[in-house]
């Protein structure tokens, strides 16, 4: 019988998924000398799981984030299962405060939407600390109720267009190599941001198939928020450089420009690249970030001759957001023509 641990499984509740990180964490440290405590965990391998006692979770969480406030939170990534969701999925958030009860510890947190409220121990898998100025996660993003958040600026038009096209076989290393960090910073957990990623990229597929289903031509335009997340002298994994335009000196927008078109069938057709492309390319969205901009032309003899546009970005938290649609749009078109009038006099 294997001594590695188990991975994480779709489907998994949180106390198996802590399960299986304890027994990868103490074969970590075993292998190092190390005793397997919260003050190692989270000192030396960034990574907190709850214990399962709530007396203990409550001192070790009172240890590590006692000191936050709203004045100065923590910014952490959080395997946390939502009120709204059957399983635990990554969130990005600020922890303002901990709950003090020992029968049922719990953190207060913020995220972008805006909402605060509490997340109880229980349903934490894992928290570790997030790299510093990333943007927090909205919650209920899948919900038909989501409306974009205040809190997210409206997007330079320019920032939209790629400049350089990524190709599939560049997007299948950036898979590649994303994933291959992943494993080394959170070992058998890496699987839950790859699950979590693929139901973004299906929900873009999704978004964009029916956009061109709806039209007789919607262009799409693709940006990926790419950086280089190579391992440096893993023993284990080779893998090819990342391309070029992964440089910290590279300003050039990467991404994908892509033409659908409806056909007769109800399916949906892509004139400049092939379906695995984009694929590999929405991927590389969901786990980089990045954005999705559609401008759809309607069906010939639609009584709405224009295009409809709509834009959807992931903020580098494996999770799918529209940021503005039409009416959004119209709305800021207006604010804009407003505000110079209103600043005149």
């Amino acid at each position: 019988m294997s001594d590695q641990p188990r991975l994480a499984e779709a489907g998994d509740d949180a106390v198996a998924l802590r399960e299986t990180s304890r027994n990868y964490l103490q074969m970590v440290a075993q292998s190092c000398g190390e005793k397997c405590d919260a003050l190692w965990a989270w000192n030396e391998f960034g990574l907190w799981i709850p214990p399962e006692d709530p007396s203990a979770a409550f001192e070790e969480v009172q240890w590590i984030f006692g000191d936050c406030s709203p004045e100065d939170p923590a910014t952490v990534e959080i395997l946390w299962k939502s009120w709204d969701e059957a399983t635990p999925a990554w969130y990005r958030m600020h922890i303002m405060e901990t709950y003090a009860d020992r029968p049922r510890p719990a953190l207060r947190g913020t995220w972008a939407n805006p909402a605060t409220g509490l997340v109880e121990l229980a349903d934490v898998v894992a928290v570790r600390p997030s790299i510093e100025g990333l943007p927090l996660s909205c919650t209920q993003t899948a919900s038909p109720t989501f409306r974009p958040s205040p809190l997210r600026p409206a997007a330079d038009p320019e920032d939209l267009l790629p400049e350089v096209t990524m190709t599939q076989a560049e997007a299948e290393l950036m898979i590649s190599l994303y994933l291959h960090l992943e494993s080394h910073r959170l070992g058998p957990l890496w699987t839950t941001i790859d699950a979590q990623a693929a139901a973004t990229r299906d929900r873009l597929l999704d978004i964009i198939n029916t956009a061109g289903a709806a039209g007789s031509r919607t262009d799409i335009n693709i940006t990926v928020a790419v950086r280089d997340t190579s391992v440096s002298q893993c023993p284990h994994h080779v893998f090819d450089p990342a391309p070029a335009y992964t440089g910290v000196d590279e300003t050039r927008t990467v991404g994908l420009h892509e033409v659908a078109h409806a056909h007769k069938d109800g399916t949906v057709g892509l004139e400049e690249h092939g379906h695995g492309h984009l694929r590999a390319v929405l991927t590389c969205v969901a786990l980089y970030g990045g954005s999705v901009h559609l401008a759809t032309v309607p069906l010939d003899g639609s009584a709405v001759p224009v295009a409809t546009e709509s834009l959807y970005r992931v903020h580098y938290d494996w999770r799918c957001e529209l940021v503005e649609d039409a009416e959004q749009r119209q709305i800021r078109n207006l604010n804009d023509m407003i505000a110079p009038r209103d600043g005149g006099r």
